[in-house]
């Protein structure tokens, strides 16, 4: 809007100082130069013309009385049309049509009359050759004198001074009516220049309240600056707090849709931890029964080395113990289905730690899937996160076919326990959105291009509506009920995706199922610096 401002104050002036111009021009548009030499140009074609009645009154008195050795008259010499040509540049230059059609006028009538001059001089000329002939012919004579008188009176009354008056009356009225024009023109000028005075007065007092509200703004800014830069401390120091609590609730939002992930995945996990615990229950329970048994044969098998190392033993007494420690080892080998007892033992003890080897398994995923280690950055296999997520949702996948079609991709660098949360995430809306016993689960990896990987979650249930689609990635909207969902899950998964550089892509078809697409770098780093 300024530098429209400022063309419309610029196109003002111009249109101010034009008409300025325009009225000091015309005030002063009177060329006095051309009507004073259209006035001598008159005087001059006045005297040509009164010295061509001279030579006319000269000639006639010679055409009759005159004798024969008397000059003859001349023919009139071109300069008045010299006079003419300059009276006319001189004359248009007034600008007025009336000086025009009398210019034309008077050149006709010069014209004229020089004309009849040459005609009276040849008739001259005849007379002078009769009068110098023997005998003369007065006959002849008699009548070139009456062509002579003719011709003499038609130039002598000739209109020639008449059109000079009329030019010259022409040339004054328009130089009157010029100087009229050019004082009303003057006057204009001395009221518009007081206009534009009134004007520039009003600019300047205008500018000088603009200079002083400039004044004004510029003291307040320089006050405003002594304490900017403790403002812009403070401020920094406000923004800094809010970011960080920003990200400090982001990443508990973010923590709170995890847990309550794996609240959902509880039942599965109790499953994954009972089959193993029974496994250990089951040996600790065996080994708790045999234990006893072995202490008796190893206090009994202590008290007959004590009996062979005395030196006077009573050999009834040693045969009888070594009846109790055979008796107790025929015990324990009868007991055992197969092998020695401590083979037996061994056996028990290596299904006791294969069951909490199991049992830590499950306890490893949970604390994948739960530590806040978002900025943690680990080369992480893909395939190794999908089975854990898959493991970790056993109780919502149990009834479901999970088709597991892995390509050949790369390891990538990304958070893992927040790549597993986007995963896990699928994984519970793919089976959320399927039946029991008739939903098939897809899971595929591939990669794309050169620099990316993708994780394909496809299932076969009801689909997304179309007028729904474009909302699901909307914080808190969701479909489900009252009390069933945060609407946050899809909303954080994209907003972890794309802070890990990717995207998060969905195609669905109501009715026939959905299929999300999990596209991440290889290079965190790279594709973050892109």
């Amino acid at each position: 809007m300024r530098i429209f401002r400022i063309i419309g104050y610029g196109f003002m002036v111009l249109v101010l100082a034009g008409g300025w111009a325009f009225i000091y021009w015309q005030s002063g548009s009177v060329d006095l130069a051309a009507v004073e030499g259209a006035r001598a140009s008159l005087a001059e074609l006045r005297a040509v013309d009164a010295g061509w009645n001279q030579q006319l009154v000269h000639a006639r008195l010679y055409t009759r009385d005159a004798p024969a050795s008397s000059p003859p008259l001349a023919a009139p010499s071109p300069r008045h049309r010299l006079l003419y040509a300059s009276l006319e540049v001189r004359a248009l230059r007034l600008g007025n049509p009336l000086v025009g059609s009398e210019l034309t006028q008077l050149k006709r009538t010069f014209e004229e009359k020089a004309a009849l001059i040459v005609r009276f001089a040849e008739v001259q000329s005849a007379i002078a050759g009769i009068r110098s002939s023997e005998p003369v012919d007065e006959s002849k004579l008699a009548e070139l004198r009456a062509i002579a008188d003719v011709l003499f009176d038609q130039a002598w009354f000739a209109s020639t001074g008449p059109r000079l008056d009329t030019l010259g009356r022409a040339i004054d009225r328009v130089f009157d009516e010029m100087l009229a024009q050019a004082e009303l023109y003057r006057v204009g000028l001395l009221y518009y220049s007081g206009f534009l005075l009134a004007v520039l007065v009003f600019l300047v007092l205008n500018l000088d309240q603009r200079r002083r509200q400039i004044d004004g703004i510029n003291r307040q800014l320089r006050e405003a600056n002594e304490t900017l830069e403790a403002r812009v401390v403070e401020r920094t120091s406000e923004l800094s707090e809010a970011l960080a609590r920003l990200k400090e609730s982001e990443a508990m939002l973010i923590q709170s849709e995890k847990m309550s992930s794996l609240g959902q995945m509880v039942a599965g996990i109790a499953h994954e931890v009972n089959t193993p615990l029974a496994y250990v229950k089951s040996s600790l329970d065996a080994v708790g029964k045999g234990v006893p048994r072995v202490g008796r044969l190893a206090a009994q098998t202590e008290k007959l080395l004590a009996m062979l190392s005395t030196e006077n033993v009573d050999e009834a007494a040693l045969a009888a113990q070594f009846g109790v420690v055979r008796a107790l080892v025929q015990e324990l080998e009868a007991k055992t289905a197969g092998g020695t007892v401590f083979e037996e033992l061994e056996r028990l003890v290596k299904d006791g730690l294969f069951g909490i080897g199991q049992i830590s398994e499950v306890i490893a995923n949970l604390k994948n899937f739960s530590r806040l280690d978002r900025s943690m950055v680990a080369d992480y296999d893909l395939h190794e996160g999908i089975e854990s997520a898959i493991r970790i949702g056993y109780a919502q996948l149990q009834n479901r076919t999970v088709r597991k079609e892995f390509g050949s991709i790369p390891h990538v660098s990304c958070a893992p326990s927040q790549i597993n949360q986007v995963i896990l995430n699928l994984l519970s809306n793919a089976a959320q959105a399927t039946s029991d016993g008739e939903g098939t689960i897809t899971v595929r990896t591939a990669t794309r291009g050169a620099g990316h990987v993708t994780v394909e979650v496809a299932d076969n249930g009801s689909g997304i509506p179309a007028d729904v689609l474009p909302k699901i990635f909307d914080p808190f909207f969701t479909t489900k009920g009252v009390g069933k969902g945060t609407g946050l899950g899809l909303s954080i998964c994209y907003k972890i995706v794309e802070n890990h550089g990717g995207k998060l892509e969905v195609q669905s078809t109501p009715g026939t199922g959905t299929r999300f697409t999990l596209v991440l770098p290889i290079n965190l780093s790279a594709a973050i610096a892109a």
